[in-house]
This record gives structure tokens, sequence and C-alpha cells, in this order.
């Protein structure tokens, strides 16, 4: 009986010790970086920025029954810029809809396997983020990290771009051309430039700038406006 004991508690030591093992491989490296969205209005410029943390997982690469993964999980809340009486401008965590040809030019301007807000910290410092093996996607994330300093995004590779149609109490999201914001705002708004650096410090909390019943129902937004 007690040989029998020991026999067990051996074999549970090394199931433990092998979950341990795998489980050891599997990470999350997290970059944090601050989205500034800057509009011309007439004379002024407005501006609204947020930090955001996206994390990518890092598997083993003896881990052969898992496929590409694409996904990345973001913490934070969208840059909203307040156009005053025109409405709020929103930078979403969902991709841009795109006809084929912007399609065409964002894979020519960056090429990235992940969802736009995913590929932000990529495309801003021109630093591929490598799918498969997961062991070349934990290096090349490295080397992002390493990099330092704003650096303007491309138009073409933003994530997508809405207003409410009525920001008084109005929750239909309309999307918004960041090349020709004047046909949702009305004349003398365009998108000057949207900036990323990478940032260490705390995620930016619900803009204050956001409508009382927004800030109360934020929650139905999640994956648009909140991460």
């Amino acid at each position: 009986m007690k040989g029998c004991l020991v026999a067990v508690g051996i074999l549970v030591g090394i199931v433990v010790l092998v979950v341990v093992f795998v489980l050891s491989g599997f990470q999350h490296i997290h970059v944090r970086y601050r989205v500034t969205v800057e509009v011309q209005d007439g004379e002024q410029i407005r501006m609204g920025s947020s930090i955001i943390d996206a994390s990518y997982d890092i598997e083993p690469d003896y881990v052969t029954w898992s496929g590409p993964n694409t996904y990345v999980r973001v913490e934070g809340y969208a840059p909203t810029v307040d156009l005053g009486e025109k409405g709020l401008l929103f930078l979403t965590f969902q991709d841009a809809e795109r006809t084929v040809d912007e399609m065409t030019e964002r894979n020519e301007q960056w090429r990235c396997v992940f969802g736009d807000i995913g590929c932000l910290p990529s495309a801003a410092y021109r630093t591929p983020i490598i799918n498969r093996p997961f062991s070349e996607r934990k290096t090349t994330l490295e080397q992002l990290l390493r990099q330092s300093g704003p650096r303007e995004v491309p138009f073409i590779v933003l994530p997508r771009l809405v207003r409410f149609r009525d920001v008084d109490g109005g929750h239909k999201l309309v999307p918004v051309s960041p090349n020709d914001l004047a046909a949702s705002f009305g004349p003398g708004l365009q998108l000057k430039r949207v900036t990323l650096e990478l940032a260490n410090d705390p995620i930016t909390p619900m803009p204050p700038i956001w409508p009382q019943w927004l800030k109360e129902s934020a929650k139905r937004y999640v994956g648009i406006l909140e991460g």
C-alpha cells in the first residue's frame, strides 16, 4: 500500500512538473502606447490622446496544434477629440472599412496580420511583428519595445474613425473618413495628423469629455470605444 502511494505521488509530481513546464512557455507581451489625434479646425488645432495597452500572445514553438494567432487584447478608451458644437471624433478599436484599392494601398504602406489597433505600433515604428513562429514574434516585439519617440501614423492604416449622429443622446455611430472630416463635421475641419509614442504611464481613464449618457452606457461599446 505504501509503495502504491509513493508511486502515485511520484506520478502526480511528474504531471505537475510537465504542466508547469508547458504553461511557463505561454506569455503575454504588452505594448503600451499613447495615440494622439490632431484636427485642424480653422485656425486652431484640437487634440485628443489616450494611452492604450495592447497584449500579444506568445506561445512555445513546440505548440504545433495552434495555428496563426492574430488576436490582440486591448485595454483603454478610444482617443477622443472635442470639436465643440460640431461633436466628438473617436478613433475606435475597430478595423476600418476599406475598398479593394484602399486595402491594396494599406498593404503597400504596411502589411500586418493583426487588427488595425494591434498593428498601429508596428506601423508607426516600421517594426514588423512576426506571426509565427512565436519565438520570432517575441523577438520582434522586444525590438519594437526598444523604439522611442513619437511617430506619425499613415492615415491608411488607422482604425475606424466615427462620430455619434447625435452626441447629446443618439446612440448611432457614423463612420468618418480620415481624408474628409469636413463631410462629417462641416467645412474648415481636416485630420492634421495622428501620432503614436510608446509609454509607461497608466492607461488613460474614460475621457471626461464623453457625455454622461455615454459614460453610463460605455460597456455597450466594448471593443469599439472601450477595450
